[in-house]
C-alpha cells in the first residue's frame, strides 16, 4: 500500500461514526434554509440536522443526495447536527469496506 493509501485510509478511520448510537450516516433529501436539511439516515428515521458551525467556516455546500455523518442530540432524537459531508472518493471507500450500502446511497431521491 501506498503512503497515498495509508493516508487516505488514516483519514477515513478519524471519519467514521465514532458512537454508533449517537453517530449514523445520512442521505440529504431536502435543504430546508438557514442551515436545516430533512435527512434519511441509515437507521432509517427522516430527522432534520443542521449544519455544524465547524463546515461552515469550511465553505462545504450541501446538496440533495449529499451522504453525511449526522450527530444525533441525545435530548432530541429526532434532529441533530451534520458533522461530516462525504465526498465520492470517500462514499466508494465506505460502500467497498461495507459500512453503506450502494442501493441505499443510490436511493429514491437519486434517480
Amino acid at each position: 500500500m501506498s503512503s497515498e493509501e495509508e493516508d487516505f485510509e488514516a483519514e477515513m478511520e478519524q471519519l467514521l461514526p465514532a458512537d454508533e448510537e449517537l453517530e449514523v450516516f445520512a442521505r440529504v433529501i431536502e435543504p430546508l434554509g438557514k442551515r436545516w436539511f430533512r435527512v434519511e439516515c441509515s437507521d432509517g428515521v427522516v430527522r432534520m440536522a443542521r449544519v455544524r458551525g465547524k463546515l461552515r467556516s469550511r465553505r462545504h455546500w450541501i446538496k440533495r443526495g449529499d451522504i453525511v455523518l449526522i450527530s444525533i442530540w441525545p435530548f432530541k432524537r429526532d434532529r441533530g447536527d451534520i458533522a461530516v459531508r462525504y465526498n465520492h472518493q470517500q462514499i466508494a471507500w465506505l460502500i467497498k469496506k461495507g459500512f453503506i450500502d450502494k442501493n441505499w446511497v443510490a436511493g429514491e431521491e437519486m434517480a
